[in-house]
């Protein structure tokens, strides 16, 4: 697979600055597969200006690397540009045995009237956007969260519609730049000024992507606002601690740090702290669609991540680390899970399967009309 150019003269550059410290190796089983060092990778890449598909694929984009390099090299840059670089080689398509169709299907339906609606119930200039996840997890909830917010936030609305990250981790940037040309224009039909995200993702490139919009996330919201009277100290005397995991596309989100740790406050849960969280958290598994290209890599993120937390029960403020930290053998929640549902023990703890979950989106596109 050839290299661009353009990104020859990253690479060479970042290779220059890699001091081969290893230091981004010891929380990623992506570079365990692929290197003994950094260095000697981005050397190779120079050198043949050739890569295997597979190695920019295996890539989670969390970031962990980046945030321990000494020297900020950029690999979670240079390895998203070799996934444009994968649909470069194959005319805008990509590599049959990464089963991304099944992404690209679901990017599809996440746009289409199907089963997403356009901004519903707005009376004012601010609008929740849940995400994907959400929506397909329950319609319950997130009614129940929306409802929560409008006695908070007078006159918001609610946007069922995915931000179109798979699409951009994919590498298929003009056909993510056509998606979310369809929530810009949205947002500008409607004056929409400020966005609350309920999904780590969809807080990064809303952000990235919108720059004259107010973007903030659900928990510092609700840390703002108090969680239900009723929910206040509800789980003091549960005999149970849980462990926070925090997601990794927000790792450097001191804010929502501190706001999801609050609510759980709150909610009166014994918690205790991972080795490797808040902006030094590892991904769950589920990240930038490697669990689909590249499964064995992915595989092994979640069974690291779920067995660094010394209880059975974990708490996360994002839906797919909760259902990676299931697949690892833990009892996981959500915060909403907990802020909405009448107790903990109705909350299952078995995948819902994917005919379901379209269901549920189908379902969650009725709230708010």
């Amino acid at each position: 697979m050839k290299i661009t150019e353009s990104n020859i003269e990253k690479i060479i550059k970042s290779e220059e600055e890699c001091i081969g410290c290893k230091q981004c190796m010891k929380g990623c089983p992506m570079l365990d597969k692929y290197c003994n060092s950094p260095k000697t990778l981005l050397k190779d890449l120079k050198d043949t200006k050739e890569f295997q598909y597979s190695l920019p694929f295996s890539c989670m984009q969390c970031g962990y690397c980046n945030e321990l390099c000494p020297k900020s090299v950029d690999l979670k840059g240079i390895f998203l540009e070799l996934r444009r670089d994968t649909v470069k080689n194959y005319d805008g398509s990509l590599p049959k045995d990464l089963n991304t169709s099944g992404i690209d299907l679901h990017q599809n339906l996440s746009f289409s009237n199907i089963f997403t609606s356009d901004i519903q119930n707005l009376q004012s200039d601010t609008v929740f956007f849940p995400g994907c996840a959400l929506l397909s997890h329950s319609p319950k909830i997130v009614e129940n969260t929306y409802y929560y917010l409008r006695e908070n936030i007078e006159g918001i609305g609610i946007y069922t519609k995915c931000c179109g990250k798979p699409t951009k981790y994919t590498g298929k940037e003009d056909k993510f730049n056509e998606y979310y040309s369809i929530l810009e224009k949205e947002f500008r039909l409607k004056g929409v000024k400020k966005v609350i995200t309920g999904c780590q993702n969809c807080f990064m490139t809303i952000r990235e992507n919108s720059s004259d919009l107010e973007v903030t996330s659900l928990w510092e919201e609700i840390a703002s606002a108090g969680i239900p009277d009723a929910k206040k100290v509800k789980y003091l005397n549960l005999d149970r601690k849980f462990t926070i995991h925090d997601p990794c596309p927000t790792r450097n989100e001191k804010n929502i740090h501190a706001s999801a740790r609050k609510i759980i406050d709150d909610l009166g849960l014994v918690t205790e702290e991972m080795t490797y969280n808040k902006e030094k958290t590892l991904c769950c598994g589920a990240g930038a669609m490697v669990s689909m290209a590249q499964k064995d890599i992915a595989d092994r993120h979640i069974r690291r991540r779920a067995g660094e937390a010394n209880t059975q029960d974990i708490i996360s403020y994002c839906q797919e680390c909760v259902y990676s930290m299931r697949k690892g053998g833990k009892s996981s929640y959500h915060i909403l899970d907990l802020l909405f549902n009448e107790d903990i023990e109705d909350i299952k703890q078995k995948s819902q399967g994917l005919v379901n979950k379209w269901v549920n989106r189908y379902k969650s596109k009725k709230i708010g009309k």
